[in-house]
C-alpha cells in the first residue's frame, strides 16, 4: 500500500487570499525531505481557512539536464515558499532567485502541523509573507514589533 497522498481537485480562485506552498517529503504527508534529496514535493493551496493538497510532484533527478537543484526548483516554480528538513547554500540561493521562499523546519513534523501555523500567519502576515501574498506595499507595513509569526516563518536567504 502506497503512502503517497492523493491530491484533491482544485481550480484557480477556489481558495481566495492563498499561496501555494511546496513541502520536501520522503514519505506519507510528513516534512523530512532536504531539498536536494527529498523523492517528491507535496504542493497545497493554503488559505486562512483551509489548505488542500493539490499535486504530488515526484523528483526524478535523472530528468536534470545538469543542474540538479535548478532542476528541483522548477518542478515548484508555482509555489511561493517550500518547506523543507534542510538546504545547503548554493541551493537556497537558487531557490530564492526563483522567487520562492525557502522555510527550513529541522525536526520531522506532518505537513498538516506546518500548514495550520501558516494559515494562522497569514490572518496577519508578516511583511515578507504579505509580499508573497500579493499583498500592496501599505497593507504590508505593520508595527516592527509585531512578528508573531517569524519563528516559524522564518524565509531563508
Amino acid at each position: 500500500m502506497s503512502d503517497i497522498p492523493t491530491p484533491q481537485a482544485y481550480t484557480d480562485g477556489d481558495m481566495p487570499d492563498s499561496i501555494r506552498v511546496a513541502c520536501a517529503s520522503n514519505s506519507g504527508e510528513l516534512l523530512n525531505g532536504h531539498f536536494g534529496s527529498c523523492e517528491r514535493f507535496l504542493v497545497y493551496q493554503v488559505s486562512q481557512t483551509e489548505y488542500r493538497l493539490v499535486d504530488v510532484r515526484e523528483v526524478g533527478d535523472d530528468e536534470a539536464e545538469e543542474d540538479k537543484n535548478a532542476y528541483r526548483a522548477s518542478l515548484i516554480l508555482d509555489c511561493q515558499v517550500v518547506f523543507i528538513a534542510s538546504v545547503g547554500g548554493p541551493a537556497a540561493a537558487k531557490i530564492v532567485k526563483k522567487g520562492i521562499h525557502p522555510i527550513k523546519q529541522p525536526t520531522v513534523v506532518p505537513t498538516s502541523e506546518l500548514l495550520t501555523k501558516l494559515q494562522t500567519a497569514l490572518a496577519n502576515p508578516s511583511p515578507w509573507l504579505g509580499k508573497v501574498m500579493g499583498k500592496d506595499a501599505a497593507s504590508r507595513a505593520r508595527f516592527s514589533g509585531d512578528d508573531d509569526d517569524d519563528d516559524l516563518l522564518e524565509a531563508e536567504g
